[in-house]
C-alpha cells in the first residue's frame, strides 16, 4: 500500500452529491427555475463551476445555494460511502497518513467529526487555504512539502478527473474512484474505497 493518501471529500469519502444536488435544485426553485435533477447532479459532479456556468448562476444564487448546502439536516444528508471509515482507520493503523484536499470549506470538518474520523487525518487543505482550484498542483505540492512526503509513496484519490490530475500534475500517483467505466489518466481505478489499500506504490 501507499504511505500517504490524499483524499478528495465529495463523491469520494462521502456520498454527498444527492444532498448537494437537492440544495442546488431547491435554490433554483426559489428563483422560479425548474432543473432536471440527473442533469444537475452530473454537472455538479464535474465541478461546481461547471454547474454555475451551465445554468448562468448569479453570485446571489450561489450564496443561497451554499446556505442550503450547509444545512446539514437537509435530506438526503451526506453519509460516508461503504468502507470509508474502515479504510481510513486501516491506513492510520498501518502507519500510513491520511490527508484531505477538498474545495469544500470548514463544513468538511463537521462531517468528519460526526462520523468519528477527523482524528485519523494528518492535515487538511480546504477552500479556506486559498489555493488555485484543481487540477492545479499547488495544494498537493503544499502538502508534500509541508510534511516532507516522498511523491513516489503518495497518491491523490478522488471521483473526478480534476482530483486525479491535481495529484499527477504535482508528481504523485493519481487514483480514480469510479462506480462505472470512465476515460481517465489515472494510474489506478477502484470501485470500492477499500481497494485503495491494495494499491502498490
Amino acid at each position: 500500500m501507499f504511505k500517504n493518501y490524499i483524499w478528495d471529500f465529495d463523491g469520494m469519502l462521502f456520498d454527498s452529491y444527492p444532498h448537494i444536488t437537492t440544495a442546488f435544485e431547491k435554490m433554483m426553485n426559489d428563483y422560479g427555475v425548474a432543473v432536471d435533477y440527473a442533469e444537475t447532479k452530473r454537472m455538479l459532479e464535474i465541478s461546481f463551476a461547471t454547474a454555475y456556468d451551465y445554468y448562468g448562476t448569479t453570485d446571489e444564487q450561489k450564496e443561497r445555494f451554499r446556505e442550503y448546502e450547509h444545512d446539514f439536516d437537509l435530506e438526503p444528508i451526506a453519509v460516508p460511502f461503504t468502507n470509508t471509515v474502515e479504510t481510513l482507520k486501516k491506513v492510520y493503523e498501518n502507519g500510513g497518513k491520511n490527508f484531505l484536499y477538498t474545495h469544500r470549506g470548514a463544513s468538511a470538518f463537521h462531517y468528519l467529526k460526526k462520523y468519528g474520523v477527523y482524528d485519523l487525518f494528518e492535515d487538511f487543505v480546504t477552500s479556506e487555504n486559498g489555493f488555485p482550484l484543481k487540477p492545479c498542483p499547488d495544494a498537493v505540492n503544499y502538502i508534500v512539502s509541508k510534511h516532507n512526503l516522498d511523491k513516489n509513496e503518495t497518491v491523490m484519490i478522488g471521483d473526478r478527473e480534476i482530483d486525479v490530475l491535481s495529484g499527477k500534475n504535482a508528481g504523485t500517483k493519481g487514483c480514480l474512484f469510479a462506480l462505472e467505466n470512465k476515460e481517465t489518466q489515472a494510474d489506478f481505478v477502484v470501485d470500492d474505497i477499500l481497494k485503495t489499500l491494495d494499491l502498490e506504490a
